[in-house]
């Protein structure tokens, strides 16, 4: 932290509009503000949750709580992603609970604290209370299945993704187990893809060996301020160790490969954003520690995949038989902006990190190019933070592939908090952990040799991968060479400058659009853009203006006149980008679609300013 005061924020957790049952809304107030989170989770039988014991039932409330207030309150947004002031929260949490004897017990609270602390990074100081009417909403959350005496020998957080995928097929195919697969999604997007995974594994290997329990959470009113969410593994946690209990199980189990459990940052600007330590060793050991306080017998949470890469990972899919699955699983953490064609951003680290281990498989033929945006090898890399997100990753894996465990320590020793959870001596882990990060950077070293190896690095696209890579390269050869020649400049965002009294448009300082159908368009645009800034989002989350909004703040009749206004806009952008010696296809972009929500300005093509009122003349 920098020394700054924490921003402190007050939470009070509210009884229920009704007491007979039915209301899926938590709600709360967070600094004199209600605020409401639905959750609603589906399959489980009344008899499973009749059993639930009080404590458990506080306990998703309180989790479901916490992965709201996470949501709803800004960390500063992407100008403070870097460990800012504002990063660092506090909450003060008043929570009535109807199990208080326990949440008062000696250990109880602390665990929880620390626990979210490391998760989150934020301080959550809780004062518990007891709960009025603690039976009337007992099934409030609960979409009951139907009687079944179906019974779960495992319980498997599923997210949709290759690695929870690869841990499914081992327990029901290999094992044999029966299966609960336990899904959290607060996109409609993503539930299609658990849901087709799930039915495949149904129809392919029997619907005894597994079952869905899906779980839905979302702020009430779309009010999420914080994309980053850190606390949502805490919340995962406690619906697998719930589910867990109403099977009878003591054990819940994460599937990631160890790459992404270590948490190394990748890149600097990804620490403290969009990694995460969902299974980090040291969570899950504060996470046993805290829900076996919960559930009487004790609660596990583990992740069998520690100890493989991502490739070998998506290897086991291939050898169980399903490498046509590898399609519809989902990696990418823009889910924002997902289209049927493009489910796969192609930028952030996670979409990186699954493209490189697809390769270095050989699976290529199953995970197909046209499903990423920006293609790992042949897309171009326009913002300078896609480029560096890209690079670093290559960057870190040259030096994971060279790495003993004596330098590992000395390089990364974020590393040694995961050495002391692993069960192993301190000294066995490390090596361990050493060989784990060589397996994968032999891995990506496997995929850019076959780069070099197929041909000249000027056959790719300005701004690939493969091209910077190799400018990389060239700059770290002829460093303080006099005379060598260095890379290209990184690329800029295009700058718009709005004069909303003049009502007009200015990009890059040269190209003007004033007072017409375009100018309008790109004012309304811009007003939107600015005001999703001011409120913290990452741009990744930049919400688009749906047609029919659209319509009416341009005074236009229907949806289709805001296509037609589109797209004449992007044809006169082009026309004067050209004019102006600029790159036509950069115009025509400025305004993006985002399929099934609307229009934006593209906010990795451009930044926003307003110009400063003129002074009046006397």
């Amino acid at each position: 932290m920098d020394g700054a005061a924490q921003p402190e924020h007050r939470v009070r957790l509210l009884a229920p509009l009704t007491k007979a049952g039915g209301d899926e809304v938590l709600r709360f107030d967070l600094d004199g503000q209600e605020h409401g989170v639905s959750l609603r989770i589906s399959q489980l039988n009344r008899q499973m949750v009749a059993g639930l014991p009080d404590r458990a039932l506080d306990l998703l409330e309180l989790a479901a709580l916490v992965y709201a207030v996470d949501s709803a309150v800004s960390r500063g947004g992407p100008a403070l992603h870097h460990m800012g002031k504002r990063w660092h929260r506090r909450f003060v949490v008043e929570m009535p609970v109807r199990d208080l004897p326990h949440w008062q017990g000696a250990g109880v609270g602390q665990a929880l604290e620390d626990l979210l602390m490391f998760l989150s990074g934020d301080r959550f100081e809780f004062t518990f209370t007891t709960r009025l009417y603690p039976d009337a909403e007992r099934n409030r959350f609960f979409k009951f299945g139907g009687k079944s005496a179906w019974k779960a020998d495992r319980i498997l957080m599923f997210s949709g993704g290759l690695d929870s995928f690869a841990g499914a097929l081992e327990e029901i195919v290999e094992q044999k187990q029966r299966t609960a697969l336990v899904s959290h999604f607060s996109a409609t997007k993503i539930a299609p893809v658990q849901r087709h995974l799930q039915e495949y594994l149904s129809d392919e290997h029997g619907r005894d060996l597994s079952r869905h329990v899906p779980v839905h959470i979302q702020l009430v009113g779309g009010k999420t301020r914080e994309g980053t969410h850190r606390s949502r593994s805490f919340l995962f946690a406690v619906l697998g160790a719930m589910t867990a209990q109403a099977f009878g199980r003591d054990r819940v189990s994460f599937y990631e490969n160890g790459i992404v459990s270590l948490n190394l940052p990748p890149v600097g600007n990804v620490l403290g954003t969009r990694a995460t330590r969902t299974t980090h060793p040291r969570t899950l050991t504060l996470m046993t520690g805290f829900l076996s306080q919960v559930f009487d017998g004790g609660m596990r949470a583990d992740n069998p995949f520690f100890w493989r890469t991502k490739t070998e990972v998506v290897s086991t899919i291939a050898r169980l038989g399903a490498a046509d699955q590898i399609r519809h699983t989902r990696s990418c953490a823009d889910v924002h902006n997902q289209t049927k064609q493009h489910v796969h951003c192609g930028r952030c680290s996670q979409c990186i990190d699954r493209r490189f281990a697809v390769l270095a498989a050989g699976l290529e033929s199953y995970d197909p190019e046209e499903a990423y945006r920006v293609d790992l090898l042949n897309g171009r890399r326009e913002r300078v933070e896609d480029k560096e997100i890209a690079l670093s990753y290559v960057r870190n894996a040259e030096q994971f592939e060279h790495l003993s465990a004596d330098v590992l320590a000395q390089h990364y020793p974020a590393v040694l908090d995961a050495v002391g959870n692993l069960g192993e001596p301190a000294k066995t882990s490390l090596s361990m952990i050493a060989e784990l990060l060589k397996r994968h950077g032999v891995s990506v070293a496997g995929v850019m040799q076959n780069v070099r190896g197929s041909g000249s690095l000027a056959a790719f696209p300005e701004n690939s991968l493969p091209r910077l890579y190799g400018e990389a390269q060239r700059e770290r050869l002829f460093a303080g060479v006099p005379g060598a020649v260095s890379g290209q400049a990184p690329a800029r965002k295009l700058t718009i400058v709005i004069d909303r009294n003049r009502e007009t448009a200015t990009v890059d300082s040269v190209v003007v659009l004033a007072k017409g159908a375009t100018a309008g368009l790109i004012l309304v645009l811009s007003n939107a853009f600015l005001e999703a800034a001011g409120q913290g989002l990452d741009p990744f989350d930049f919400p688009a203006i749906p047609a029919r909004r659209l319509a009416k703040m341009l005074n236009l009749s229907s949806d289709e006149g805001v296509r037609q206004r589109v797209n004449r806009s992007r044809t006169e952008l082009g026309k004067k980008f050209a004019s102006a010696g600029l790159d036509k296809d950069r115009g025509t972009a400025i305004i993006e679609s985002v399929p099934g929500h609307g229009y934006r300005l593209a906010p990795d093509l451009v930044e926003v300013r307003v110009a400063p009122k003129a002074k009046p003349t006397r």
